[in-house]
This record gives C-alpha cells, structure tokens and sequence, in this order.
C-alpha cells in the first residue's frame, strides 16, 4: 500500500483536539481524525500516513497511522479560502500514534536516505516513495523503540535526546 505525508502547521491551526487526541490513543489505541489530502484524489483505504509538523519548530514526524477513505471534495478548512470558494479533498485517519512533539526530527530527516526527499511539503497529501516509506517506518519503529526504552527523552516531557 502506498504512504502519504499528511501535514500540520502550528502556524495555520493550532489544533485545540491534539490534547485530547494524544489521550484517545493512548487510551483506545487510535483516533479517528478527517483532516486535508490536499488536491490528492487517489489515496485508498488502508494508505499508510504519516503526519508531519511543518511551518513551527519543532518540526517532525508525530503520528502515524491508515487511511480510512478515498478523498472526498468539501470547502477549505482555512475559512478565507473556503470564503473565497476553495475546495479541497479530506480522508478520515485512524491514527495509531501521536505525539506532542516530533520522535523523528527534520535533524534525523536532513540524512540519508531521507535527505533526497522535501519533507517540509506545503500540503497534505503527498506521496512519500516506496524506498523511503520503509526506511521511514523502520526509523520510526527504532525511535518509539528508544523512547519506550528510556535511551532517548521522551517527546511528551519535551526534551530530545
């Protein structure tokens, strides 16, 4: 199946469920979330997603999880554009880990094999190449690895290691 990046700027939205959203998968071991694909129309059911911190430091990789849906239209969730008459397509996410801050860092983005891709995408929706998703998912699975473990801080108490 293949993996998208789903995006997130501090910036544009704060996100005033990310609490609330962090306790639900502790708790129940997902949320289900509909957020933005951006103007991507082929994502299906059972994708892997990543969502990436963009725009404000600290900026990351912080939750992951599967599509639940194809795309579907609706209006902008920024509310000028959606005034303005913008249309942008939504999926609803089962998120199975998410974090108040990045495990995986633009830092340990900027080396290979990751350095050849544009992680800061600009919306949500992007396609992450089949090579680098597996490395993405084995970087990912080691960090949650350390944190769990205690070697590396964990992001909730807000220091890396």
């Amino acid at each position: 199946m293949a993996t998208y990046l789903f995006a997130w700027n501090p910036a544009l939205w704060a996100w005033p469920e990310l609490p609330a959203d962090i306790r639900r998968v502790a708790r129940r071991g997902h949320a289900d979330i509909e957020w933005s694909a951006g103007r991507t129309r082929a994502i299906e059911p059972g994708s892997r997603a990543f969502l990436v911190r963009v725009g404000v430091a600290p900026k990351g990789i912080f939750g992951v999880g599967h599509s639940l849906t194809e795309p579907w239209p609706a209006p902008h969730w920024r509310p000028e554009k959606a005034a303005a008459g913008a249309v942008t397509q939504y999926v609803n996410l089962r998120i199975e880990s998410l974090h108040r801050l990045p495990p995986v860092t633009y830092d340990d983005l900027a080396l290979p094999p990751f350095a050849r891709f544009r992680w800061g995408v600009r919306a949500s929706g992007v396609h992450v190449p089949s090579a680098l998703a597996d490395a993405l998912e084995n970087l990912w699975e080691a960090r949650l690895v350390a944190v769990k473990d205690g070697r590396v801080d964990s992001p909730r108490r807000g220091r890396r290691g």
